[in-house]
């Protein structure tokens, strides 16, 4: 004799059987959630299966990471002092003052002084020291602290004076002998230099 077993009937024996470690409370209410009129027992399955569905477009949160940095960010160049200490100076400027190293800056100083006279707009006094500095095979930095050496001890050696010995300046025996015989030539350039930058100084706001 064959037993006619209602799709509800059915139901219910399947929750019987996967069910039967719940307890009497979880079995009450997954029977009542699972008795609905629709008689799709594989769509009730598959609505049990699933998880809460996010709304239509919607994107997963993503967290950011810890310590991130934005993108595009360019830290600031150091500026510079317009003035030389030998005592805060860094090391790798200050060249140690030779023949070459003279020949080389005496070259770039009327690679600068010529630019300086032939331009139409004038330029910063970083953009010369850059065109001295290239001319002459230096650092602008290299360059500049050339200039702020030599012309006080040119000056010094024209007046007659012994050269800066101080914390702020001070030379090498074998510089003073580099130095000294071709003072007569580099201190007209060098003072021009000086007067056209004090210029500057005063007419830039």
């Amino acid at each position: 004799m064959k037993l006619k077993l209602s799709v509800r009937d059915g139901v219910l024996l399947l929750l019987v059987a996967l069910l039967s470690s719940r307890s009497d409370a979880q079995l009450v209410e997954t029977a009542r959630i699972l008795t609905p009129k629709t008689k799709d027992l594989g769509a009730i399955i598959e609505k049990a299966l699933e998880g809460p569905k996010r709304p239509s477009g919607a994107k997963p949160q993503v967290e950011p990471a810890p310590h991130s940095k934005p993108t595009g960010a360019t830290s600031q160049p150091r500026a510079l002092p317009e003035t030389f200490s030998s005592e805060t100076e860094d090391l790798a400027s200050i060249l140690e003052i030779n023949v070459d190293v003279l020949t080389r800056f005496s070259a770039a100083l009327a690679v600068e002084t010529a630019k300086r006279e032939d331009a139409k707009s004038p330029l910063t006094r970083a953009k010369y020291d850059s065109i001295g500095a290239e001319a002459g095979g230096f650092t602008p930095r290299q360059y500049f602290v050339l200039k702020a050496r030599l012309r006080p001890f040119c000056e010094a050696v024209a007046a007659g004076l012994a050269p800066p010995d101080d914390l702020a300046f001070s030379y090498l025996a074998t510089e003073a002998m580099a130095i000294k015989p071709r003072c007569s030539g580099l201190l007209p350039a060098l003072q021009q230099n000086w007067a056209a930058i004090q210029i500057e100084r005063r007419h830039t706001p």
